[in-house]
């Protein structure tokens, strides 16, 4: 196994480690930057399948939850935010732009005008969730359980796959134009983040597993695109596990619903490590 993988699996040993053995807390890993955003610099975009968590994930960086709080809504629209990203003592300052995951016309022109040209980001947070995708609409979640139906098995797992193969399709079109060089030219690093894992902490190796390449022949199709990029470009990769906020996922109506495991200490530490992981992406970035 390459080292980049090898240190991709220590690193999140590492947060796991922090995270059971009440590691670093809730310190600030990203603060709101009021002002234009024109003036900030380190262009960031966001991306992900609709229902991963993108837009939650940013709040939780930016110290925007509080413990009740209610329930997240849909983001149909792109949302751009100026942003100052803080380690310690050190502030980076970031424009993000959170990409719509739902297929739309928001979502193409979305794409068009973060990744191409001149103000194409020079990072990449693309967030997953280990198939546990918030499927807003009724019509939607009818079209999922008909679909599940036809194969005759409607349970979690089959929720979970169903999800997690259009994760990989929607990971492959990224991937795929990020290598041709169609999006992202000036393309620095990237970093997955396994958003949702307090709803399954206690099946973490696994979606490791998912994640983060390990021996050939034996990786998920997603395992096997994040190698692709490594070894077709030069970013920096990085997989890291995340929770945002205590949340309780229906998978679809008439399932058990799944609840956290951790509480909000521990969401506190995870959100501290990811902070301080695009800290160093980025500051190794502008070091180059």
């Amino acid at each position: 196994m390459p080292d980049v993988w090898e240190n991709t699996r220590s690193r999140w040993e590492s947060v796991r480690h922090a995270v059971d053995g009440g590691g670093p807390g809730a310190a600030v890993g990203a603060a709101t930057l009021h002002g234009r955003l024109g003036l900030s610099v380190n262009p960031i975009a966001v991306t992900g399948e609709a229902g991963a968590g993108k837009s939650v994930l940013y709040d939780a960086l930016t110290q925007s939850i509080r413990t009740g709080d209610g329930d997240s809504s849909r983001s149909p629209d792109i949302e751009k935010h100026a942003t100052v990203l803080r380690s310690g003592s050190r502030r980076t300052r970031a424009a993000v732009t959170v990409i719509p995951g739902q297929l739309s016309t928001q979502r193409e022109r979305a794409l068009h005008d973060t990744m191409r040209g001149t103000a194409s980001p020079q990072g990449i947070v693309h967030v997953v969730c280990w198939g546990h995708n918030r499927i807003w609409q009724r019509g939607a979640q009818r079209d999922v359980h008909d679909a599940l139906a036809a194969d005759g098995v409607v349970d979690q797992e089959a929720v979970r796959g169903w999800h997690l193969r259009k994760e990989a399709a929607d990971f492959r079109l990224l991937v795929d134009a990020i290598i041709d060089g169609q999006l992202a030219t000036r393309l620095r690093w990237l970093v997955v983040v396994v958003s949702k894992t307090d709803l399954f902490w206690d099946r973490l190796d696994e979606a490791r597993d998912h994640y983060i390449p390990g021996p050939p022949g034996r990786e998920s199709p997603f395992a096997a695109l994040l190698r692709d990029l490594e070894n077709e470009t030069s970013l920096r990769l990085s997989v890291l596990p995340m929770a945002s906020r205590l949340i309780r996922h229906q998978f679809l109506p008439g399932l058990p619903a799944g609840t956290s495991q951790l509480d909000d200490t521990q969401i506190g530490a995870l959100r501290t490590h990811l902070g301080q992981e695009l800290q160093t992406l980025i500051t190794q970035r502008n070091e180059d």
